[in-house]
């Protein structure tokens, strides 16, 4: 088997059919197999998806939760279970906008064994499947590291990514209680190797209130949700590891520290940042937020001016 597609879902009864028809359209000269992990959803997915297997016997299994998990067990028990060379993943709310987009990864792949992991453009769509006018910036940058990865990893979508199986299971304890499931597995998986980045919009991310990192998020609520997420892997990597997330947990520690500071949260933001101090010990904007917040902005100006004066590139204040 060269390839498994794992489509994780719960409550995708608007999406679910859309996801699937994008992944048995994909034409290739290699053979794939479907892996539908379902949380037991209460509106109407699963019984789209029993339809689905019923249908493709052949091509389609099902990984179904007795109870709702609502953690990452849900994607761990089918990596697990996948028999793929590679593994592709989709979300049941998102998917693939062209038919070539598994041969075209595995092409690449193939083509570069010091890939561990590839990933591609993705357009961003609203609930309906509009594109959106706001779209993910376009990079050019090829070939990805795991700390490029961490000081940036907004362009990695969960349905763009092909991972070579071997090496990647079994998956830490840890990462079962995650707050997150792709970021960790990226991560666990980039210490292994590089990725491999494809020019091409192959697939679609949507948009949309009910999907799981945007339902109920404030920017407040979303920075501490990154944090977490950053601290949680954070926690445990080794030592050469950890020192490369270093740089990327201050930032949210600090832009967290910051908007409470902006929010008149004075307790908030001191707390915070005491708390990233832990993490972050030598941070000097931690240090002024968490016993001087009233002198940060002032401290970020004189910051910006001495590297306007000497011709350096400041970093830009909360960010």
């Amino acid at each position: 088997m060269k390839v498994t597609v794992l489509v994780i879902t719960y409550n995708h009864v608007r999406f679910i059919r859309q996801a699937l028809e994008s992944v048995l359209a994909q034409q290739t000269d290699c053979d794939f197999e479907v892996l539908i992990s379902e949380d037991c959803s209460t509106d109407g997915t699963r019984e789209i998806v029993l339809d689905y297997a019923a249908a493709h016997p052949d091509k389609i299994y099902l990984l179904l939760s007795t109870a709702n998990l609502h953690d990452n067990f849900v994607a761990e028990r089918g990596i697990a279970a996948a028999r793929g060379e590679y593994i592709a993943f989709l979300d049941g709310d998102d998917y693939w906008s062209s038919p070539h987009k598994l041969q075209k990864q595995v092409e690449f792949m193939e083509l570069h064994p010091e890939y561990v992991m590839s990933f591609h453009q993705v357009e961003l769509v609203d609930v309906e499947g509009r594109r959106l006018p706001n779209q993910k910036r376009h990079i050019s940058q090829v070939t990805w590291s795991l700390r490029d990865y961490l000081v940036d990893c907004s362009p990695v979508e969960t349905g763009s990514v092909l991972l070579r199986r071997k090496g990647l299971h079994p998956l830490p304890a840890w990462y079962r209680a995650s707050p997150i499931g792709d970021f960790p597995l990226w991560v666990l998986r980039l210490q292994d190797g590089l990725a491999g980045y494809l020019d091409e919009t192959l697939g679609a991310y949507r948009i949309h209130s009910e999907s799981f990192t945007r339902k109920g998020f404030d920017k407040i609520s979303s920075l501490r949700f990154w944090v977490r997420s950053y601290r949680d892997v954070f926690i445990h990597m080794g030592a050469r590891h950890r020192a490369m997330m270093v740089k990327p947990l201050e930032t949210y520690w600090t832009s967290l520290a910051y908007s409470q500071m902006l929010a008149a949260d004075y307790k908030s933001c001191r707390r915070a940042a005491k708390e990233g101090l832990m993490d972050c010990p030598n941070s000097p904007r931690l240090l002024l937020l968490a016993y001087a917040p009233w002198a940060y902005v002032p401290g970020q100006l004189s910051y910006r001016f001495l590297c306007w004066l000497f011709g350096r590139s400041p970093k830009a204040a909360g960010e």
